[in-house]
């Protein structure tokens, strides 16, 4: 279906479809089944529903300027990531009210970073431009994660946590609630180099590995380390998810401080897919519902 259609007309295909279809092609693409919206079972089941049937607070939890208050209130203000402004229009003015290095992204999106090392090496026309161009894109019809739709476009500079020019590695706690349980379950995506040949392994809460993978995801040889803060970002992550079946909390350590880059609802838009395949039924079931 559509593999042989030029990309411009296949993109134009894609966005005229109606949920239904839209939907369907994906999982039945990605998860060789169907996906059951009225009763959903499996994790990417609940989390296409998310996407088609958002909670007004989702857009909240994904703005990446709102959700700093959230943060603030439940867990504290000392685990966001320094920021120096949001503004919804960018232009070459914009840079002289920021330090050499910094930050830029998108606050109603995914993927949507700069990080500038020197500012006075960067074309100051093609870096407001580029934010511009970010303002008026619409990511919720890239794989229709609904939620972000609703969320007003801002850029958001914030303080780059950067050692010898590099950023930190990636922790990604994806924490399960469910009322049949009275402790989460916790897996953690430990990914290096994000921006480059990223690598991805799988931990458990006590930093054993998990019994799983991310197919498709090439794993670092080299032996991780637990981190020193494990236990204090488990106490944070669980926190912030306490109300929800499931939530991402995606945390970088830097300088032995624990700070939260984001809160993820709808992850690779519901296509996560596991090694074993059967986990992706395992942890649907520990994804509380309904929510």
């Amino acid at each position: 279906m559509f593999s042989n259609a030029p990309r411009n007309i296949k993109k134009l295909l894609f966005s005229s479809l109606p949920d239904s279809i839209f939907y369907q092609y994906h999982h039945i693409r990605n998860h060789k089944s169907l996906c059951n919206f009225k009763k959903p079972q499996s994790f990417s089941e609940k989390i296409y529903h998310r996407m088609r049937y958002p909670s007004p607070e989702f857009s909240i939890l994904a703005d990446k300027v709102l959700v700093r208050e959230y943060i603030k209130e439940k867990v504290g203000e000392k685990y966001l990531v320094p920021a120096f402004f949001s503004c919804k229009n960018v232009t070459t003015k914009t840079f002289d009210n920021l330090p050499n290095t910094f930050v830029m992204k998108a606050n109603h999106s995914a993927g949507q970073v700069k990080i500038v090392t020197n500012k006075l090496n960067e074309n100051l026309e093609s870096l407001a431009s580029l934010a511009n161009s970010w303002l008026i894109s619409d990511f919720s019809s890239v794989q229709r994660e609904k939620h972000y739709q609703y969320i007003k476009p801002q850029i958001i500079f914030e303080h780059a946590l950067l050692t010898n020019g590099n950023p930190p590695a990636d922790y990604k706690f994806n924490v399960f609630n469910s009322s049949e349980t009275t402790d989460p379950y916790i897996f953690i995506q430990y990914m290096q180099d994000r921006f480059g040949a990223i690598t991805q392994n799988l931990f458990l809460e006590d930093w054993s590995p998990a019994p799983f993978t991310r197919a498709g995801q090439k794993q670092s040889k080299m032996l991780i380390q637990k981190p020193k803060v494990l236990e204090e970002m488990i106490v944070v992550a669980k926190k912030l998810s306490e109300n929800y079946g499931y939530l991402r909390v995606d945390f970088y350590l830097h300088n032995d401080n624990i700070y939260i880059g984001e809160l993820t609802l709808t992850p690779a838009a519901g296509n996560y897919t596991f090694t074993p395949e059967r986990y992706n039924d395992i942890l649907g079931s520990k994804f509380g519902w309904p929510e």
